[in-house]
């Protein structure tokens, strides 16, 4: 089918100013392969809807608000893993294994976001301290390592509230 140029417009002003690309395509009443299509499309011929995200988000909000706003989205990204994997019928030993990698990934993430933003050194280190005790407790307690894991969205939002 083919779409109007309004239809492309509307879906990269939706997706810049923040809305996930799945869901800018679905307001713009156009399937996500489309979206995707137009996306790249537009990046081959020099307009890299990424960059004018980025750009987007900083002159609405300012850096501060930005590095804080990137913290969040991925945080948000591993919260919803944790409960996708929280309803996954798979083993728990394959769950434990999947955490102990996200919790790697989240302390990377901060890790290096640190680097850039030092008030985000103490979540850091907070992190990277988690993932340590989830690293332990997958080889070691895995019924310690499952009562842990109820408690992981409580436990991110008060170092959250402490460090971020």
């Amino acid at each position: 089918m083919a779409y109007s140029g309004e239809h492309r417009d509307k879906v990269r002003r939706l997706y810049v100013e923040g809305m996930p690309l799945k869901g800018a395509a679905i307001a713009g009443g156009v399937g996500y392969e489309t979206a995707r299509n137009w996306k790249a499309a537009a990046e081959e011929r020099g307009d890299d809807w990424d960059t004018a995200r980025a750009a987007y988000r900083i002159s609405e909000q300012g850096i501060d608000d930005l590095n804080k706003q990137l913290v969040e989205d991925f945080a948000r990204q591993v919260i919803a893993t944790t409960r996708e994997l929280d309803e996954a019928t798979i083993p728990a030993a394959e769950k434990a294994k999947l955490l102990s990698q996200l919790a790697d990934a989240y302390a990377k993430f901060s890790k290096a976001f640190s680097r850039v933003n030092p008030q985000f050194s103490g979540l850091s280190v907070a992190l990277d301290t988690l993932k340590v005790i989830v690293d332990y407790l997958s080889q070691h307690d895995q019924q310690a390592l499952k009562a842990l894991h109820v408690h992981l969205d409580e436990i991110g939002a008060k170092l959250g509230k402490r460090y971020g």
